[in-house]
């Protein structure tokens, strides 16, 4: 007698074939990166993964740290950017460079040691693309400044600079082609908000905001500071109006020290009615916003524009209670206006790992 031998189905296989995604869902995934070295890995693995995406369409990205240490007599050529969304640090060696801050997705740079002549440009890392910017004025006046514009438009960096008794506010306009340059009063803060520039002014004698218009370079009007002493505030544009932000002093002074990290606290205002009567209203909360001060510079994003981060809060850079000193510790933590707590955020061993009058600063990525 014979046994029958049944055969088993072939079960079909379960591999996924991602080289064959539909080129919408490759699409959406794309827009979920917010760390750009991922972007450029993900258009690096086939043809069609690459032809779903743009350089010129990148997801959005959360903001980065950037940071660059500085040696007695040794060129500071390296440039670290750390990312708070997917915690990892980025390095890039720029050969005979010096850095000097950022401005939105560039870091101005400058040589000293080619010619006698400093040559100074901006230079955005990721895209390794670099404007040569021609200022014949010393690097050590020169301070580079965040306007907050879309980064997606190709708006280019922007930069403020003491000459004699005068201040120049230096931006770049996609539309000119062309950098454009206006003379402004002293200037602590400043803000791009309704193709209007909004300054608060550094004197003693006297606090006030000015407006000043960005295609004329006119000086439109001057009024008051949401309070009296705005030294320590920021000025930050936003889709819901102007905000200014005043660090707390007596509790925190950013970036210098931080007596206690758990007290820190801010004032939020909105600027309402401008220009008939322009005043400050004080605010309980921002909403869906999230707002990012560093030393020099505000500016605000939604986090509905990107997963697993809340509103509401305001992400800093300062230094720890060590003072600020060289080898002091440097802090990144973020402000719950509703919970009224700060809360610290990991940061890599390296920061702050410098000089004391070099501060870490917030970056955002771009690959323009």
């Amino acid at each position: 007698m014979y046994s029958t031998l049944v055969m088993a189905p072939k079960k079909k296989s379960s591999r996924v074939r991602w080289a064959r995604l539909n080129p919408d869902l490759l699409r959406i995934i794309s827009k979920k990166l917010c760390d750009i070295s991922s972007f450029i890995c993900f258009r690096a693995v086939c043809k069609r993964w690459r032809a779903a995406t743009s350089l010129s369409d990148p997801p959005r990205q959360f903001p980065c740290v950037i940071d660059w240490p500085k040696g007695k007599g040794k060129l500071d050529d390296t440039l670290r950017v750390y990312s708070i969304s997917s915690r990892r640090t980025h390095t890039f060696q720029v050969p005979d460079a010096h850095f000097h801050g950022p401005s939105d997705g560039y870091v101005l740079l400058y040589e000293r040691y080619r010619s006698a002549k400093e040559r100074q440009s901006f230079f955005n890392p990721f895209a390794w693309k670099e404007w040569l910017f021609l200022l014949d004025v010393p690097v050590d006046i020169v301070e580079p400044i965040r306007l907050g514009r879309n980064l997606i438009r190709n708006d280019g960096p922007a930069l403020l600079y003491k000459d004699d008794e005068h201040y120049f506010l230096c931006f770049w306009q996609s539309e000119k082609n062309d950098w454009t340059e206006i003379r402004v009063p002293s200037i602590k803060t400043v803000a791009l908000y309704d193709h209007k520039f909004f300054f608060a002014e550094w004197g003693h004698l006297h606090q006030r905001v000015g407006v000043i218009d960005e295609t004329t370079g006119v000086l439109l009007s001057y009024f008051p500071p949401p309070i009296d002493n705005f030294y320590h505030g920021y000025l930050i544009a936003t889709d819901d109006g102007l905000l200014a932000v005043e660090v707390i002093k007596s509790i925190a002074v950013i970036p210098y020290l931080l007596i206690d990290l758990e007290k820190c606290q801010f004032l939020v205002y909105r600027l309402e009615n401008y220009p008939q009567n322009p005043h400050w209203t004080k605010l309980s909360g921002i909403g869906d916003l999230m707002l990012f001060l560093d030393q020099q510079n505000g500016f605000s994003l939604k986090a509905s524009d990107f997963g697993g981060f809340k509103g509401n809060c305001i992400y800093f850079i300062t230094a720890g209670k060590k003072w600020a000193k060289p080898g002091s510790e440097n802090v990144i933590a973020r402000f719950d206006i509703e919970s009224n707590k700060t809360k610290r955020i990991p940061a890599p061993a390296w920061l702050g790992l410098r000089q004391w009058e070099r501060q870490a600063s917030w970056f955002i990525p771009t690959l323009n």
